[in-house]
């Protein structure tokens, strides 16, 4: 439950090759807020490279998570900024769920992941001009979220490049999906 903290140019390895707990994260935050996460290297983490848990109005930028389950990952978390950074080589890049709202997704590199950007039960998020390419099933991925806006991303070489499913209410502009076997993808949604 700490403010205004900066976690800057560390680097962490979870070492996950011979250290196995579910709770090998690279960096938490619980209850937190007015945070700054920059310059670290989160990698080789058996759970989370940087996991924000009910917290708020922090900003993750120029961070790079790789190899890790997931590069970088909010539950009931809102308000925060994450820019800049790459996840490489995560089952999922960067993903938001149980009610994670109004975060802003920008500029980031989601790259030979299982899914480059998933959201489930996360409404009126941003998620612009992020490359998400080469991931094994999705590019960006929407699950039972609405009102968020997906413009100005680069989505290629998935197997789908942006997939809502059961999600309403969302804005796709100016993406660029090319070679996957779905361009863009509607399943239940309106």
């Amino acid at each position: 439950s700490v403010e205004g903290c900066r976690i800057q140019n560390l680097q962490i390895d979870g070492n996950k090759a011979n250290y196995g707990s579910s709770n090998n994260y690279g960096i938490r935050l619980e209850s937190s807020s007015n945070n700054t996460i920059t310059g670290n290297t989160c990698n080789n983490n058996t759970s989370l490279g940087i996991h924000l848990y009910s917290s708020s109005n922090n900003t993750i930028t120029g961070n790079t998570c790789n190899n890790n389950y997931n590069g970088v990952y909010l539950n009931s978390s809102s308000n925060n900024t994450i820019t800049g950074n790459t996840y490489n080589n995560n089952s999922i890049g960067i993903y938001l769920e149980s009610s994670s709202k109004d975060n802003n997704i920008t500029g980031n590199t989601c790259n030979n992941n299982y899914n480059g950007v998933h959201l489930y039960s996360s409404s009126n998020n941003t998620i612009t001009g992020n490359t998400c390419n080469n991931n094994t099933s999705l590019g960006i991925h929407l699950y039972s979220s609405s009102n968020n806006t997906i413009t100005g991303n680069t989505c290629n070489n998935n197997y789908n490049g942006v997939y809502l499913n059961s999600s309403s209410n969302n804005t796709i502009t100016g993406n660029t999906c090319n070679n996957n076997n779905y361009g863009i993808r509607l399943e239940s949604s309106s």
